[in-house]
């Protein structure tokens, strides 16, 4: 995406001076609750359609959080949530990992899983360039996931067989998500996978899909109260605390390591670098 003066002025403002949205996300799920929905986790849904459960005649709201950025916007969420007897689902990448919260989450009969982002961080690494650049290293990509994931088991003790991949400006550029790590249906059961949360076998039975935005008019492809009032069987709102309530520290720190990385990721490499071969090593001249 190119960085406009519109575009960096609405991300300084979303990033270093928004007034806290929360108040605007309690009155949705208030809506949504008014409404007759009820608002679950990504997991919990899932366990309904394999269970042939999901009843015809109820409202669902599947409700997800990405956890991009600092996780206490995150907290105070949840806490809302917990106030209006929610309990929705949260994945969070290794740079915004918070055990106690994901404990808590858990435990309150949410969910708590990992937004992974290993072909992205493989591709950064290696500055692969191309689609098939990429995808030669996946197997990389596939061993770095497994690795992470049994550590964050470990850590957490969750089961975390429910993962969301995060989408990072590498993945633009390269036109692949870090999903393409999970395509293979026996990685996914070496792994524990039982749900990419953008499987097909999941988004079929979703009605209405709405997505936040860090700027007005802060909801793709629109905001999810006019599937509310339009009383849509299935609706599923993806959020991002970041784009709710400022935390300044961790946006700056964010937006650095993003300019950092993107600076590291343009430098000229030798064609040999992205394929992964090594060149020929070359003669000594003397002797």
């Amino acid at each position: 995406m190119t960085m406009t003066p519109k575009r960096l002025w609405e991300r300084a403002y979303g990033d270093f001076l928004m007034p806290s949205r929360l108040g605007a996300y309690r009155a949705l799920l208030e809506a949504a609750l008014g409404a007759g929905y009820a608002i679950i986790s990504v997991e919990r849904f899932w366990k309904l359609i394999g269970a042939d459960a999901v009843d015809p005649v109820r409202r669902y709201l599947v409700l997800r959080h990405d956890i991009d950025t600092g996780p206490r916007t995150a907290v105070a969420m949840w806490q809302l949530e917990r106030s209006l007897g929610i309990a929705s689902s949260y994945y969070f990448r290794l740079s915004t990992l918070d055990l106690s919260l994901m404990a808590d989450i858990a435990a309150a009969g949410g969910e708590a899983s990992y937004h992974y982002e290993e072909l992205a961080t493989v591709a950064k690494r290696r500055h692969l360039r191309t689609p098939a650049g990429a995808l030669a290293h996946l197997p990389d990509a596939q061993d770095l996931f497994r690795r992470n994931l049994e550590r964050l088991r470990a850590l957490t003790g969750l089961p975390m067989r429910v993962v969301a991949a995060h989408g990072d400006f590498v993945n633009r550029k390269l036109g692949l998500t870090n999903s393409a790590i999970l395509t293979d249906p026996g990685f996914r059961r070496e792994a524990g996978i039982e749900l990419e949360t953008y499987d097909e076998a999941f988004m079929s039975h979703i009605t209405s899909r709405h997505a936040d935005l860090t700027s007005r008019p802060y909801w793709t492809p629109a905001d999810p109260i006019s599937a509310i009032r339009q009383a849509e069987p299935i609706a599923y709102v993806l959020v991002h605390p970041r784009g709710w309530q400022v935390e300044r520290c961790p946006n700056a720190r964010d937006d650095i390591v993003r300019i950092w990385q993107g600076l590291l990721y343009a430098l000229p490499i030798a064609p040999s670098e992205e394929t992964g071969h090594k060149s020929a090593p070359r003669r000594s001249r003397r002797g």
